[in-house]
């Protein structure tokens, strides 16, 4: 299973590479984007003339202080992030800052852990994400003018908790049964809600095994690309992928 120490490691990386900010990037190389090709993604932010300068300019400044621009990438916030994720499947999909947010399990602030993801905006939408890193820093891919940095964690306003690092535990089959009065539940099945929202699929966390959890598992295991036995059963292949030890 992959590590804490491993994602942050790689998240690292892209801030010592002098990876730039674009809108809508997800990783294009900085050396092989033409001006053109930032023209066209920047068409569709706020103020598409103004932004796609500021990005040429950054390209400028780090041709100027001679950074490698075949090792720098180009991603916006929740691209960054969720280069991250995907580089080590713990997240299928895109989706924005605020969809991550919504993903994960709210927490304050001051309870995070390193991994958990930081946010800005307001209570009802995030408009900005990073990763914690510990010790009072984060990373995050800041704007146009900045690329990824590292910033303090009192920088931010929120934070989320997401399953991926947790020690999590299965020691049973789980799936929908015949018998509604019968139903699967426990905090087991609360893990395995949380962590299929964790990698994207989103699903109500009610503790008990329902259809809506039979769905988002299908689909998980479909998206994963795993061969099962019964598409929408929670077992080993498919506790594992989530990453969940199978005890049974």
């Amino acid at each position: 299973m992959i590590t804490i120490k491993e994602f942050l490691a790689y998240m690292r990386s892209k801030y010592l590479n002098h990876c730039a900010y674009l809108w809508g990037a997800s990783g294009q190389i900085v050396g092989k984007t033409t001006p053109d090709e930032i023209i066209k993604l920047e068409s569709t932010s706020n103020k598409p003339k103004i932004n796609a300068r500021r990005v040429l300019a950054f390209v400028g400044k780090m041709v100027e202080y001679g950074y490698n621009l075949g090792l720098a990438q180009f991603f916006d916030c929740s691209g960054y992030i969720i280069d991250g994720l995907t580089h080590f499947k713990l997240f299928y999909g895109d989706t924005t800052a605020d969809g991550l947010f919504n993903l994960g399990t709210s927490i304050g602030l001051n309870n995070a852990k390193p991994g958990d993801l930081v946010f800005k905006g307001s209570d009802t939408k995030k408009d900005h994400v990073g990763v914690y890193a510990g010790n009072g820093l984060c990373y995050e891919c800041k704007g146009r003018d900045d690329g990824v940095v590292m910033s303090n964690l009192s920088d931010w306003k929120y934070a989320a908790h997401y399953t991926w690092f947790d020690n999590l535990k299965l020691s049973r089959k789980l799936k929908v049964t015949n018998d509604s009065k019968d139903s699967m539940q426990g905090p087991d099945v609360v893990n395995v809600q949380k962590a299929l929202c964790s990698h994207g699929f989103p699903c109500k966390v009610t503790g008990t095994f329902t259809t809506n959890t039979k769905d988002a598992v299908t689909k998980f295991q479909k998206t994963a690309n795993l061969s099962v036995v019964s598409y929408g059963v929670v077992a080993k292949k498919t506790a594992e992928a989530l990453g969940i030890q199978w005890t049974k």
